[in-house]
């Protein structure tokens, strides 16, 4: 039985760089060719920094929300700009947001979650936006939806490895003009060379299926620590970074209505057959997967019941990640803190269909019983 989740795998035949040009904005039209200048870069780290490089006033603060990956931080403290957290916090619905628009700050940064359309930010960036705030969207959970972003925002920014199996890769869009003139340099040749290594390995190892034997207990702590060095590299290495020449080959091949057609069909399945619990209910209630496709599909544990939930599900070989680590940094509202410390994200991705779906659905019920 094979594993579900955990980092992308890519067999050594599709690892053809291509010597020729490839325009990926191009041939991904209506993805990634949006605003009126685009860049790819190494990561959506990069993409952030690469905006504010191009941002010509000085800036002192940006409006964050609270909920976030650690990462999206960083580009902000190396460069010395306060952050102003807004509360991102849980209705009946799913997630909503609290925000004081008369707050003094230059930039606002603008969200959303998991590919469901009912938590974009939208009307908050048009409100914004008639202030005169530079305003930055953040569209990585957002970007196969069929309205996957806001055309009131001055910049977008994206992480594409999040939904497809590359290496590296990073969306910066500026909606209006073109960006200045930045000397970018190639990516990080060995963090490149390694999560390549860490991809191959981990297809070989999703090969054997089960995955049990000695061979395939080495091969697995080879790729896991070759993907923990990547993914520890990035944190310092990320300024004015391109994407590979892997990736952007990867990139041209990608099917995106294929992907997009599995990850509404996987997501729709989960909605459907998972049964809600006292202690486990889906983070958004509704979903239009006429509209959104899903990066993940986010439940909410009780506290006290996700780490045996998650140890249990990696006991039958599967990976669900949690959105995200607690940031020791930020300073929380209870209601923050309850979706970092509930919140698990369910595999729907394009690697698997319905029999996976069902393993998970299947597994989740058998814990169920056996938790209560």
């Amino acid at each position: 039985m094979r594993e579900i989740g955990s980092e992308f795998w890519i067999d050594k035949k599709s690892i053809v760089a291509n010597k020729a040009t490839v325009d990926v904005i191009r041939i991904l039209d209506g993805i990634l060719n949006i605003g009126n200048d685009q860049h790819l870069l190494f990561s959506g780290r990069t993409a952030i920094d690469y905006v504010l490089e191009d941002i010509s006033k000085p800036i002192g603060t940006v409006y964050m929300p609270s909920y976030c990956c650690d990462s999206m931080l960083q580009p902000f403290i190396d460069r010395g700009i306060k952050i102003e957290l807004y509360s991102v916090i849980l209705d009946d619905t799913g997630i909503k947001y609290s925000l004081d628009y008369k707050k003094d700050i230059d930039i606002f940064f603008a969200t959303s979650y998991f590919g469901y359309s009912s938590s974009v930010m939208d009307s908050a960036i048009e409100t914004f936006k008639g202030r005169d705030v530079i305003i930055i969207e953040d569209i990585t959970h957002r970007l196969l939806n069929e309205q996957n972003y806001c055309i009131k925002a001055d910049y977008l920014i994206a992480s594409l490895r999040k939904w497809f199996p590359l290496p590296s890769g990073g969306l910066a869009v500026k909606m209006d003009g073109d960006f200045k003139e930045v000397k970018t340099t190639g990516p990080p040749a060995r963090l490149i060379s390694n999560k390549i290594e860490a991809m191959n390995q981990k297809a070989e190892y999703i090969a054997y299926g089960h995955g049990k034997g000695e061979y395939e207990k080495e091969l697995k702590n080879s790729f896991l620590a070759l993907f923990c060095e990547f993914n520890t590299g990035i944190i310092k290495t990320y300024k004015n970074a391109r994407i590979d020449s892997v990736s952007k080959s990867l990139l041209s091949a990608i099917d995106v209505a294929a992907i997009k057609k599995q990850r509404r069909q996987n997501a729709q399945y989960l909605h459907r057959e998972l049964k809600e619990t006292r202690y486990i209910r889906f983070l958004f209630k509704k979903a239009d997967f006429q509209r959104d496709c899903p990066l993940f599909v986010p439940i909410m544990v009780e506290s006290s019941a996700r780490e045996s939930l998650k140890k249990y599900l990696i006991a039958n070989d599967i990976f669900c990640p949690v959105h995200w680590p607690m940031p020791n940094r930020l300073s929380l509202t209870t209601q923050t803190e309850k979706l970092y410390k509930q919140q698990l994200s369910l595999i729907c991705d394009q690697r698997y269909d319905h029999k996976d779906m069902e393993r998970i659905t299947e597994v989740m019920e058998e814990f169920v019983k056996a938790y209560e």
